[in-house]
């Protein structure tokens, strides 16, 4: 659900989620009334290293975040694999070669709420946060021991 405002902020070692500002991916799940499965994939952004530093505020950051808001996707501006990575030549395609290890949750039940409320958006939310929260807090130690940081909610 983090789309591509997620993927600005995917580099090797981070675990950080887009999910603060998400309402949509909730509000579906409760008007169909459809189980709610929480995942985490231990590995993923340690695939593509960023090319440029594109922190919040620096000059890559704030083009990106233009393209985002403009066309609603911005371009991440990663290294693939190989001995070739520098800035004048980002983009290769071809992950590093790195395992992906994907731990699914128990489901969430949802009932079915035609016109959700802001309440029972948030509710869900929650409750899918605190499950993913879980799953990273189990399984860290064992499928990302070489992580910079903890499981943290953004944006």
């Amino acid at each position: 659900p983090g789309g591509a405002a997620e993927a600005l902020d995917a580099r090797p070692g981070s675990n950080d989620l887009t999910l603060q500002r998400r309402s949509g991916f909730f509000r579906i799940a409760l008007q169909q009334g459809v189980h709610l499965v929480p995942i985490y994939s231990f590995g993923e952004n340690d695939l593509y290293p960023q090319a440029f530093r594109n922190e919040s505020g620096t000059f890559v950051r704030r083009v990106q975040e233009f393209w985002l808001k403009k066309i609603g996707y911005a371009t991440p501006y990663f290294c693939g694999s190989g001995a070739f990575c520098m800035p004048a030549i980002p983009g290769n395609p071809i992950p590093r070669r790195h395992p992906i290890i994907t731990v699914i949750g128990d489901p969430i039940e949802c009932p079915k709420i035609e016109h959700p409320t802001e309440a029972d958006i948030e509710k869900l939310k929650v409750q899918y946060i605190n499950s993913l929260n879980n799953i990273f807090t189990q399984f860290a130690d064992e499928y990302a021991p070489d992580r910079k940081s903890p499981l943290r909610i953004i944006k």
